[in-house]
């Protein structure tokens, strides 16, 4: 396993002081910023984070996808996800952080990956909504930052209330936006697993078989599902994981390439060039060097 060079923040990180405050966190943006500087390079989150954008303009980089910040715009992102952001001085908004233990105290049969937003396999991290859906989602945020600094009588539950209503709402605009991404329910649970399970074993390039044997289905069935879901193949879901987490370790690790190709189960050099190569257009060098 290679060695981490990106610093991976928990919510314990930014200030927390009572035991919930470690699973929950409430900020507005630009107190966040102004608070924790060391957040401006790229790093990695153990949590979920919901960012409302009130105004301000810049990028965000999210795994190697530059998206532009500007007012009413919401960003997603899950564990594990690498990002940063370049900003004008006058940004603000709210920011959000909570962890799936949090959420799901109350919702212990609900999974954050019903949230499309949220899922993987297909995830489009950013939402711009109009003034009418922003006057609508403000007020719970505004109203969860008044419970959240009153530390009064089961507030915890209270937001938690509000988080699971602030997320629904805005899933239905999500879906409104990308109706096309939306992914059959009754497929939902089977891509959820089969994510899970790619995610745990891509560095050991386990054949297709495995992943359907996993999952008790036949290899045709599952990648039927795959193609119906998201128009994409089980090889292509690994191929897509393992080449993010070779652009991780090309730019934010100090392994040379010879070691990033053994730490994704090529121990062929050249094989893994020509794959990164026929994948990105690029030699993992070469790669490297432009994102320097």
């Amino acid at each position: 396993m290679p060695e981490e060079h990106l610093p991976i923040y928990q919510i314990g990180d930014f200030d927390a002081q009572a035991p919930r405050e470690r699973y929950f966190y409430l900020n507005s943006f630009a107190a966040h910023l102004r608070e924790h500087l060391f957040i401006q390079k790229p790093h990695k989150h153990n949590f979920y984070i919901l960012l409302f954008i009130s105004k301000g303009h810049g990028t965000h980089s999210i795994d190697f996808e530059e998206y532009p910040v500007q007012a009413n715009a919401v960003f997603f992102l899950a564990p594990g996800q690498v990002h940063s952001w370049q900003l004008s001085d006058d940004t603000d908004g709210y920011i959000i952080f909570f962890t799936a233990a949090f959420y799901r105290l109350e919702y212990p049969h609900q999974k954050l990956a019903r949230f499309p937003f949220y899922q993987a396999v297909y995830r489009q991290p950013q939402l711009l909504l109009s003034n009418p859906d922003k006057d609508a989602i403000l007020p719970i945020m505004q109203r969860m930052q008044q419970e959240h600094e009153g530390k009064k009588a089961m507030a915890e539950d209270v937001l938690r209330d509000y988080l699971d209503i602030l997320l629904i709402l805005l899933k239905r605009l999500y879906q409104e936006q990308n109706p096309s991404e939306q992914i059959p329910s009754k497929l939902l649970p089977q891509l959820q697993a089969l994510e899970h399970l790619i995610d745990q074993n891509y560095r050991q390039h386990q054949p297709v078989r495995y992943y359907a044997d996993q999952l008790h289905v036949t290899t045709k069935q599952l990648n039927d599902a795959c193609r119906r879901a998201i128009g994409k193949t089980i090889s292509e879901l690994i191929q897509e994981r393992v080449l993010l987490e070779a652009r991780r370790l090309l730019v934010h690790s100090h392994l040379t390439i010879s070691e990033i190709a053994s730490s994704l189960g090529y121990f062929d050099n050249a094989y893994f060039f020509r794959f990164f190569k026929k994948h990105t257009g690029q030699t993992p060098e070469q790669f490297r060097v432009s994102q320097s």
